[in-house]
């Protein structure tokens, strides 16, 4: 510190001291060669002036450099206590601005401050990149409503008339009237304000507005997308409402039919066995829809396959083409079992494999016509390898028909619950309208797809896809009798 002290403020001084002291002695040295012309005289009285010169010179620097010392000294003094004070108290360490090295002590206040500008920049540019990934829209504005901080989501989701948006009013930016009316309110209330806006583009957003806490006060804009929440309430309440009609009509004709037997039918035998036979099978319809609703709510609940295993898809094919059969017979149809050979085992649960097989194959049976030679319905049944697109193996599940074939209009929607093509022959059927979402859940919860090809009067033909991994686990003992 005295190196920058002695440059700074005294060597000037001193400077300045000497060239005065300078100018003294040359003026007494001119003004004593006037009054004489003697030079041992002139040299006489110079040599006390130069004396007295030098004196006063040394002690005119000796205090200007204690003054300067001092003055510096209570300056530095003042500077580290007044950046002491300021560093706030969440530093790691504050600053000793009472060390009686000045110099160490300004050091330490500096080095203090840069240590916290750049902790500041860093958890800004974390803030930043948080807010940047929020999947939620965020805009911040000061008390004029004026644009501070906003994201890509928000952008997206209010419909931002500008790609940059910063120190612009709101009602520049954002187009929805909703929006900017609530910020209104919540400005003259000083509450939290929450709208549902909607749709927007299609989406449906809950818009949450609050009132920062400063002085003047700004606001901040929460938006989130509450679409895929507005559209599974309501698959929940159309869920509800066809549960509630499919049960309704088998419980109203059996309750029908039981107070028939009660007014007296039941003395009428053929009559009662009539109405017994038709109560049966609306109970069994019932007992069919609640087993599919159980099987669902247990799949939706449990994202793992129970008990995973090796399964032969051809074994389990085998099983329900001999237990369909006679069903198909029946009908009039004829159905078909094609095992390629060398098919590798896919892991998963074989009784909700066996379940997908015989669903899509009773499906088969259901809607497709029955006759005789060429016009007698045929149902194929085949289990195949395939190379996926990323040169994985797959095991191919191919149920085909030559029924009445879907609709371009319906087929988008043949895997929701409780969705009949055709309402009235999934009823005299004994559908359930729940087989083909049970397919979709078992195939996705064995991490396979499912698709479907179909010409109205043609057939269809459902595939489904099972990845067949290179080594399967080790299977248990009982596991073939299982999957046979």
């Amino acid at each position: 510190m005295f190196r920058q002290l002695f440059r700074r403020f005294v060597f000037p001084q001193l400077l300045i001291i000497g060239v005065l002291a300078a100018a003294i002695v040359l003026m007494a040295a001119i003004q004593l060669g006037h009054t004489t012309n003697d030079e041992t005289q002139f040299t006489r009285h110079l040599v006390p002036i130069l004396l007295i010169a030098l004196v006063m010179s040394v002690i005119a620097a000796l205090a200007s450099t204690f003054a300067a010392y001092r003055f510096a000294a209570s300056h530095i003094d003042d500077i580290a206590h007044l950046f002491a004070t300021a560093v706030p108290a969440a530093a790691s360490k504050r600053p000793r601005a009472d060390d009686g090295d000045r110099e160490s002590a300004l050091h330490d206040v500096a080095r203090r401050f840069s240590e916290l500008m750049e902790l500041a920049s860093k958890d800004q540019a974390q803030l930043l990149t948080i807010i940047g990934s929020m999947s939620d829209g965020l805009v911040a504005t000061d008390h004029q409503q004026r644009i501070l901080l906003t994201n890509e989501a928000a952008r997206e989701l209010l419909l931002f008339r500008t790609v940059e948006p910063k120190g612009k009013q709101l009602w520049e930016v954002i187009p929805i009237e909703a929006v900017l009316k609530a910020v209104t309110e919540a400005s003259l209330t000083g509450e939290q304000k929450t709208v549902s806006v909607g749709p927007v583009s299609g989406k449906y957003l809950d818009v949450t507005v609050t009132r920062m806490p400063l002085r003047p006060a700004g606001f901040i804009i929460v938006v989130h997308d509450v679409t895929e929440t507005m559209r599974y309430e309501e698959l929940r309440k159309e869920f509800v409402a066809n549960v509630s009609h499919e049960l309704r009509t088998p419980l109203t004709v059996i309750k029908g039919y039981v107070e028939t037997l009660q007014d007296g039918a039941l003395d009428d035998r053929a009559r009662a066995v009539q109405y017994l036979a038709t109560v049966q099978r609306h109970t069994e319809n019932l007992t069919t829809l609640v087993d599919d609703l159980l099987s669902l709510s247990h799949l939706d609940s449990s994202a793992a396959v129970p008990n995973p295993r090796p399964v032969h898809l051809g074994k389990v094919a085998q099983k329900v083409s001999e237990s369909m059969t006679p069903q198909a017979h029946k009908m009039g149809h004829k159905l078909v079992l094609q095992i390629a050979d060398g098919l590798s085992p896919v892991v998963g649960n074989p009784e909700y494999l066996e379940r997908a097989i015989a669903n899509l194959v009773e499906n088969a049976i259901k809607y497709t016509r029955g006759g005789e030679g060429e016009a007698a319905g045929l149902i194929k049944l085949i289990i195949r390898g395939e190379k996926g697109a990323s040169g994985e193996t797959q095991v191919i599940v191919e149920v085909a028909d030559n029924g009445v074939g879907i609709s371009d209009e319906n087929l988008p929607r043949i895997f929701e619950r409780f969705y009949r093509v055709d309402r009235s022959r999934s009823r005299d059927a004994g559908g359930t309208g729940l087989g083909l979402s049970i397919v979709k859940h078992i195939v996705q919860a064995h991490a396979g797809q499912i698709e479907v090809v179909s010409t109205p009067g043609v057939g269809s033909t459902f595939r489904m896809k099972f990845p067949a991994p290179a080594e399967a686990p080790e299977q248990p003992s009982d596991a073939s009798d299982a999957a046979a």
